[in-house]
């Protein structure tokens, strides 16, 4: 989970009604952001390092909240920043367990930027308890393009030994090459 505290993340910004949002970041289920319903809810969250991101999961563990219905993730690689990509529009079921969401299209990135659009029942606050993002860094992305081009590399060798250790082919139809064919001639005829 490269978007915890103990990974290193930090958030960096929020919504201004927001009350507590950090505590999405350290996974105590005691803990958690406060929001009121009607607030345009957001946070950034620097990540420890550029994340290939490919998944994170969201959790609301309190029980007398509103729940994120439908979220939008973004990513950028610098912050501050008004250059946003989207990552991906979501939603969530309207539970207290956690729930996964994978992106369409991994992407890159060093900060995220999470917006909660709308939500489940009509408490007067919304909660979210966590937030965990899941993907691959630099050296785990080089190490498997690396591993792949082996194998690759190796499949290719294996069709190449195959092919030049194979005896060739024999019998009326095979082909024959013309100076073989042109040595054993002059060796009859000399012979």
């Amino acid at each position: 989970n490269y978007g915890s505290f103990d990974a290193g993340a930090r958030l960096v910004a929020a919504h201004s009604e927001a009350k507590g949002s950090g505590a999405i970041l350290g996974g105590d289920k005691d803990k958690y952001m406060l929001s009121p319903c009607s607030a345009r809810k957001w946070v950034v969250i620097a990540l420890p390092e550029d994340i290939k991101v490919d998944a994170i999961t969201l959790a609301n563990h309190e029980l007398f909240s509103s729940t994120v219905k439908e979220f939008q993730l973004l990513g950028s690689m610098k912050y501050p920043t008004d250059m946003w990509f989207e990552l991906g529009k979501f939603e969530a079921a309207d539970t207290k367990q956690t729930q996964e969401f994978f992106l369409s299209e991994p992407n890159w990135a060093r900060y995220l930027k999470l917006r909660l659009i709308s939500h489940h029942r009509h408490e007067h606050y919304c909660t979210l308890t966590s937030i965990a993002v899941f993907g691959q860094t630099v050296m785990d992305d080089f190490a498997e393009s690396m591993e792949l081009q082996q194998g690759q590399l190796e499949d290719m060798r294996q069709r190449v030994h195959s092919a030049t250790s194979s005896p060739p082919p024999s019998g009326p139809a095979a082909p024959q090459d013309a100076s073989a064919t042109f040595a054993e001639e002059e060796a009859k005829r000399s012979g």
